[in-house]
């Protein structure tokens, strides 16, 4: 983990590692003092990666294979950050983004891809997600984004 992630998460203490269909009715959690980061990717490689990186105990998150699953949690977890790559299994990333936002408007919203052109730029505009990364992705530009997103987060989430 670099530097600058383990300050800007130093407060968090839980990890949450949640596989397909985990959230059920019910199962709302309660607000958690430190920021909840979802990713999406349909790629398993990525997704272990992620496990790793942030299986240190410094983060809450949640990752989930495909858009429906993602939706699915938003029903029950309270979420800052999403991150999810541009192709999914159900839908592609900016179709599952806007309907996070419709479902969440606060929810900070980061796509991954990679291959752009001007028009998914365009669409990328159009739908408002707050960051895009292209991949590869490094964890580096991961840590650097997600961690101006928690400095422009609510204060009780602000991390020191």
């Amino acid at each position: 983990m670099l530097p600058g992630m383990v300050s800007a998460l130093m407060s968090c203490q839980v990890i949450i590692y949640v596989t397909a269909g985990a959230a059920k009715d019910g199962m709302k959690k309660p607000r958690a003092s430190s920021p909840q980061i979802m990713f999406v990717d349909n790629d398993p490689l990525v997704r272990d990666s992620l496990k790793i990186f942030f299986d240190n105990g410094h983060a809450h998150y949640l990752i989930f294979k495909s858009g429906e699953e993602g939706l699915n949690s938003l029903k029950y977890q309270d979420i800052d950050v999403v991150v999810c790559d541009y192709f999914l299994p159900d839908m592609d990333g900016i179709q599952f983004l806007t309907r996070v936002k419709e479902q969440s408007a606060k929810v900070f919203r980061i796509l991954m891809a990679t291959l752009i052109s001007d028009e998914l730029r365009c669409e990328i505009h159009k739908a408002g997600i707050d960051r895009f990364i292209e991949k590869p992705l490094t964890v580096a530009s991961l840590d650097t984004i997600i961690n101006e997103l928690i400095c422009h987060m609510q204060p009780e989430h602000k991390m020191v």
